[in-house]
């Protein structure tokens, strides 16, 4: 009974402690000089971020985030598709009707119109998208980066006509996203003016694994125009790019409707770039270098402290290469000049004493462009 009693105990002290580092997400509203109007973005951060200081984090934008279930779905998924050890900031961008100034989620997503077809079928909500895209360039990232924990690679989300809107960011500006994941969209606007686009887009500027996924579902079954329109653009995106650094995925998801497409389309599509680009990217390192100072406290005064990472001058991950210095009984520090991200650990010559660090869960991954100085705990070793 004092065995049973103990364990319910400690079972107890644990649960506690994990119940301290639940996901959070926060709503927040932006005051939009491109859009002259106040807009509500949602911010999820995963679990332990608040306890993880040193860890930084890739970032997913979902388009259409007034529909709370794209959010919801996108940000509770990943968790279970990577198995809890890759994780990642969702942001959701909302485009609700604005009834004061008659504004809807199409005045965001359509550019300005050329056919007149489409400017009786649109016009009345349409032809702000570059300013939209401007208010996610440089007021929601902004925000983000400035205010989060954040790498640099960024992927986006979109369904229906936000999925157009992805695409057309793309064609307007491809260094914005790093990742697309379009679902479901409208392709025959404008007598398929993104389809064209498509075909005329020079691929050859994607340099850093980029990852393409386009889906389509059942649309051409109500909506007899989707039809051809899809067959134009996926034919061209199945077998004319040739680019190695870019993976291109196209799947019909015929069997299933418009809007419950995106739940299997969106895990289909994750799932896939966890496998064929994800790791890639992450190996990926910045152009730019940057100075830091990395310093340790560590546990006993003799302790002799190494410093092993994903890039050369932190050892390309081998364990006794990079020693830190000496400066006292109790801290060890080095100076380096390192890309982003900076990912690494602490050992004392081999990966048998892996340092155990206050408030690190995994690997340390700094995105070094952010700070100068960092500072760390070591509380013990693996093997001690």
């Amino acid at each position: 009974m004092i065995k049973m009693t103990l364990v319910f105990v400690l079972l107890s002290i644990i649960n506690f402690g994990f119940s301290q580092e639940i996901a959070k997400v926060k709503s927040v509203s932006i005051k939009s000089k491109a859009l002259n109007q106040t807009r509500e973005i949602l911010i999820y951060t995963p679990q332990s971020y608040d306890e993880a200081i040193h860890t930084y984090y890739d970032v997913i934008y979902v388009f259409d985030s007034h529909n709370r279930e794209l959010f919801d779905y996108t940000h509770s998924l990943i968790s279970f598709l990577s198995n809890g050890d890759r994780k990642f900031i969702v942001v959701g961008i909302t485009s609700p009707y604005n009834e004061k100034l008659d504004y809807s989620r199409k005045t965001d997503f359509l550019p300005e119109l050329i056919t007149e077809e489409s400017r009786k079928r649109y016009g009345r909500y349409s032809g702000n998208a570059d300013n939209f895209l401007k208010f996610v360039k440089n007021e929601v990232f902004k925000y983000i980066d400035s205010n989060y924990r954040t790498l640099n690679n960024k992927t986006a989300v979109g369904h229906s006509l936000s999925a157009s809107f992805v695409i057309y960011s793309m064609l307007k500006n491809y260094k914005i996203f790093d990742n697309y994941i379009v679902v479901s969209p409208n392709l025959e606007f404008d007598n398929q003016r993104l389809v064209n686009e498509l075909k005329t887009f020079n691929y050859n500027n994607f340099k850093d694994n980029t990852f393409l996924f386009f889906s389509s579902a059942d649309e051409s079954n109500y909506w007899k125009e989707w039809g051809p329109a899809f067959e134009n653009a996926y034919n061209f995106l199945r077998d004319s790019i040739k680019n190695k650094e870019i993976t291109v995925l196209v799947k019909d998801f015929g069997q299933f409707s418009h809007w419950n497409s995106f739940a299997i389309a969106f895990k289909f599509a994750f799932e896939q770039y966890l496998s064929l680009a994800y790791e890639k990217q992450k190996k990926m390192l910045s152009n730019d270098s940057y100075e830091i100072t990395i310093r340790a406290r560590v546990p006993k005064k003799d302790d002799e402290i190494y410093i092993v990472g994903n890039q050369e001058a932190l050892g390309n991950w081998q364990p006794n290469l990079i020693k830190m210095t000496r400066l006292s009984d109790n801290y060890r520090e080095i100076k380096l000049r390192v890309h982003s991200p900076a990912q690494f650990k602490f050992t004392k010559g081999n990966w048998e004493s892996e340092a155990i660090v206050e408030n690190v869960f995994t690997e340390i991954i700094l995105n070094p462009k952010e700070r100068k100085k960092y500072e760390f705990k070591i509380e013990s070793f693996s093997n001690e």
